[in-house]
């Protein structure tokens, strides 16, 4: 199974929620969002290696498509995270709260499935949040 089928496999069986794809344009976008307050926490997208926030040596490992993971972030987390291969400041979205994981990295499922759970809990319902605290 591929870390993508992973995490949604992860998403679906912690959750119960499934991926949606919210953009007819772009049918490889799989959006995962909570059931209560449609709030996004997770986005499985590709982008072309050359517009992402990588470094050199990354550049030079990763070219073409590369597929991401779109998750919700402290701001102090994510910049401790940024490293310019496996975790990037966010592809298209917020890159102060939001960070793109480089599915095509060595990173470890332990620690997207963390970021998962951190992403999901930012993005609950401020009652909700009180609560796993």
């Amino acid at each position: 199974m591929s870390l993508k089928e992973s995490i949604a496999s992860y998403i679906k069986d912690k959750f119960d929620i499934e991926g949606e794809k919210v953009f007819e344009k772009y049918p490889k976008i799989n959006v995962f969002r909570h059931k209560d307050n449609q709030k996004w926490f997770a986005i499985i997208l590709s982008a072309d290696a050359k517009s992402l926030d990588f470094s050199d040596e990354a550049r030079q490992k990763f070219k073409g498509e590369v597929e991401l993971l779109n998750l919700k972030c402290d701001p102090s987390l994510a910049y401790l995270l940024h490293d310019q291969i496996r975790i990037i400041p966010a592809y298209h979205m917020s890159k102060k709260h939001w960070i793109s994981i480089n599915l095509n990295s060595d990173i470890s499922k332990e620690q997207v499935f963390d970021l998962i759970d951190e992403s999901f809990t930012l993005s609950a319902k401020k009652s909700k949040r009180s609560e796993k605290r």
